[in-house]
C-alpha cells in the first residue's frame, strides 16, 4: 500500500511539472524545492510534498534533486524534449550488470531516460542540449561515475565516464538513456587513518594487526571500530551481555526507497553503515544511556554543512518489511574532519550535505 501511495503521488507531481512547465519551463525546477521545507523530524512517509521526489519529469533547463541520491543538470537547446529522472533503480538489477572498474559501486544510482517528440531516444545530441548527473563527492574516495545503457547492443556492462569534481559533487555527462552510479576506492579510513582497520577494538589484544577493511564487524567490547573504510564507531558498554553488528550498507534494498526529505536539498554521501544492537543476543530497536553510549562518524567534506540521517531497519538482509521510513536528521557535530552523531538506534546511518 505504501509503495502504491508513493507511485500515485509521483504521478501527480509529474503531471503538475508538465502542466506548469508548458507555461514557464523554469517552474519545473522550482516546484521540487519548497520555500519553507518541513523539518525532517516532522516528515512522514505519506507527506511526500516535502520529500525529494523519487521520479520526476524534466521539461526545462535547471538543476533537479532526485530522491536524495543525485542531482541532474539539464540545459535544453532544442524543442520537443523531455527527460525522466528516477532514483528508484532496483539494486538487484544493477548488481546483475558486469562491472570491471576500480573499487566498488555505490548503490543506488539514478536512471535518466531521454525523449524527443515523446519518443524515447538512446542518446541525446549536443544540438538538443547538455545533461550532467552529479553525486555527492566523498572526501575519502576517488570517485568515477559509471553507466549502463537501457538498450545495449548485446549484454549490458558498466562503462566509465569522464568525471569532474564540482563544488562538492562528482559530475559526469549524462547524454545516454541508462543508469548512472558512482564508484571508487576508499583512500582513507574515517579519521584520516590509512585505508586499513585493526583487528579488535582500540587498545584490545592484537590491535596492531593490520588487515584489509572488512565490510562488517561484530562488536562485543567497548572500543573504537572501523567498518569497510566507510564509517567508524565508538562504543562504551555500561552493562554486560551487550553486542553490536556493523555493516557497510546502501540505503536501498531492491525496489524499496525510503523517501528522503527535501530540507536544504541535501544529497546522501553513499554508502552508509548499518548498526544492529543486541542485548543477550536479542536484537533491540534502540539502546538507552543506562546501557551505554554509541557514536558513529563519517569523513566530512570541507566547506559542507553535514547532517547524518537515520532510518530504522531491523534486518541486514533484503527483507524490506523490517524497514521503517522516514529518514530522520540527527544532531550532528563536525570536528577534525569528522561528522558524528549518536547511534543508539538499530538502523541505517548515512551522512548527507549541501
Amino acid at each position: 500500500m505504501k509503495k502504491y501511495l508513493q507511485i500515485f503521488v509521483v504521478i501527480v507531481l509529474a503531471l503538475a511539472v508538465v502542466a506548469i512547465a508548458g507555461g514557464d519551463p523554469a517552474w519545473a525546477g522550482k516546484l521540487f524545492t519548497p520555500a519553507q521545507p518541513k523539518p525532517a523530524s516532522d516528515f512522514s512517509p505519506a507527506d511526500l510534498n516535502y520529500a525529494q521526489p523519487l521520479s520526476i519529469v524534466i521539461t526545462g533547463s535547471g538543476s533537479y534533486f532526485v530522491g536524495g541520491i543525485c542531482k541532474v543538470d539539464a540545459e535544453y537547446k532544442g524543442t520537443g524534449l523531455k527527460d525522466n529522472a528516477d532514483a528508484e533503480v532496483p539494486v538487484s538489477q544493477s548488481k546483475a550488470v558486469s562491472f570491471s572498474g576500480q573499487g566498488e559501486l555505490f548503490y543506488p544510482g539514478c536512471h535518466i531516460a531521454h525523449f524527443k517528440a515523446d519518443a524515447a531516444v538512446s542518446e541525446a545530441t549536443a544540438a538538443d542540449g547538455s545533461w550532467k548527473v552529479c553525486f555527492a563527492q566523498r572526501p575519502d574516495v576517488n570517485m568515477t561515475i559509471f553507466y549502463y545503457l537501457d538498450k545495449p547492443n548485446g549484454k549490458a556492462s558498466w562503462a566509465a565516464l569522464p568525471t569532474t569534481s564540482e563544488n562538492g559533487f562528482a559530475c559526469a555527462p549524462a547524454m545516454f538513456s541508462g543508469v548512472y552510479m558512482p564508484a571508487g576506492k576508499f583512500t582513507n579510513r574515517p579519521g584520516g587513518v590509512s585505508n586499513a582497520t585493526v583487528s579488535g577494538p582500540a587498545g584490545a589484544p592484537g590491535a596492531g594487526t593490520v588487515q584489509a577493511p572488512a565490510p562488517s564487524n561484530t562488536v562485543s567490547a567497548s572500543g573504537s571500530y572501523s567498518v569497510g573504510g566507510v564509517c567508524s564507531m565508538v562504543v562504551k558498554y555500561n552493562l554486560t551481555n551487550l553486542s553490536d553488528k556493523l555493516y557497510v550498507e546502501v540505503p536501498v534494498q531492491d525496489d524499496l526507497t525510503v523517501s528522503f526529505p527535501a530540507t536544504n536539498n541535501d544529497i546522501l554521501f553513499l554508502p552508509g553503515c548499518h548498526v544492529l544492537h543486541f542485548e543477550k543476543s536479542v536484537e533491540q530497536a534502540a539502546m538507552t544511556s543506562s546501557q551505554g553510549t554509541w557514536k558513529i562518524c563519517f569523513a566530512a567534506p570541507p566547506n559542507k554543512t553535514m547532517t547524518i540521517y537515520f532510518y530504522k531497519s531491523m534486518d541486514h538482509s533484503d527483507n524490506t518489511s523490517s524497514v521503517t521510513p522516514p529518514w530522520t536528521a540527527l544532531p550532528t557535530t563536525v570536528e577534525n574532519g569528522m561528522a558524528c552523531a549518536v547511534a543508539d538506534g538499530t538502523g541505517v546511518y548515512v551522512p548527507a550535505g549541501h
